[in-house]
């Protein structure tokens, strides 16, 4: 079966949801499948591509849009048996709410997370759950002893809240390292080594899909701190007191003292951690899992 990831009007770069789309569309190709990114730009020097990829949009079984920006060219393409949209976000950063709903209703829908599923149906659209699912392999968790350090994401968008790290950083008084000014790389041993110096990983983002990098950290050891923000991109695993500490959205005093906690009691964090890593698991799955899901779609429509 030919699969063709449509990149075009969004493109790669060296970035988190770029790297879930290589691998998912790598997986694919591993399970037997023809696979194929269309995409006109790249700016992603971080992996190795091992699937090809090309200018233009080709004929084949299944062709998904990866963004709002290859919308349009997913629907005008005419020799694609099977079209969907994979989304990964609410991208109202890139268009109003009107032009978002009616991009949903155009094409048939597959979330990579449970709250835009949930989200969707409220307003009557079908959409099916579909995980990118986790390179478990890719991380690992040294067991070694911590210093008190709070990890955060630096991001240039203002939705990915990287201020709020920085004033409970401010306010809690403990050391922090950020992914994107103290680490910026695609290797996986690095980053594994990077989250293991940090004991307590804040995420306070108000619009992702399923979020890469709070998985990566709990998957190294880190204890979590979690927005309870519904479009945070961890309600499919995060659960308060049981596989993290949750704190009410944007309320930073609230922020730093579960920050507190956790760096201040080591068995919490660990048993949070544990229960974390093991709902991500049974939740989310691995990759291959999820991927087979795709092919599903050819036989199911």
């Amino acid at each position: 079966m030919k699969i063709v990831f449509n990149l075009l009007g969004t493109g790669l770069g060296n970035n988190g949801g770029s790297k879930t789309l290589i691998r998912s569309a790598e997986t694919l190709q591993e399970l037997g499948e023809e696979v194929y990114i269309s995409c006109q730009s790249s700016s992603c020097t971080w992996w190795k591509i091992n699937v090809p990829v090309i200018k233009r949009i080709i004929p084949c079984d299944i062709l998904i849009a990866t963004g709002h920006g290859s919308v349009k060219s997913t629907l005008d393409y005419k020799q694609s048996k099977l079209k969907l949209w994979y989304v990964r976000a609410h991208e109202n950063w890139r268009a109003d709410d009107g032009r978002l709903m009616k991009a949903y209703r155009s094409l048939r829908c597959i979330a990579n997370s449970k709250w835009i599923r949930d989200w969707l149906a409220t307003f009557n659209i079908d959409c099916e759950l579909v995980y990118p699912g986790i390179d478990f392999e890719c991380y690992f968790n040294s067991g070694v002893s911590r210093k008190n350090i709070m990890g955060g994401l630096q991001h240039r968008h203002k939705r990915k809240r990287p201020q709020d790290c920085l004033k409970v950083h401010q306010m809690s008084k403990y050391p922090m390292l950020m992914l994107n000014r103290d680490i910026s790389t695609g290797d996986f041993a690095q980053l594994s080594n990077f989250y293991n110096r940090i004991k307590v990983w804040m995420s306070p983002s108000e619009n992702e899909g399923l979020q890469n990098v709070p998985i990566e950290a709990a998957l190294c050891g880190c204890g979590l701190v979690l927005t309870d923000h519904f479009m945070g991109g961890t309600v499919d695993y995060a659960q308060h007191e049981e596989t993290c500490l949750v704190y009410p959205a944007r309320n930073l005093p609230a922020a730093a003292e579960c920050v507190d906690r956790l760096m201040k009691d080591e068995e919490l964090r660990i048993r949070l951690n544990k229960n974390a890593v093991e709902a991500i698991r049974s939740n989310i799955g691995d990759r291959r899992h999820n991927m087979k899901k795709f092919i599903e779609f050819q036989y199911r429509y």
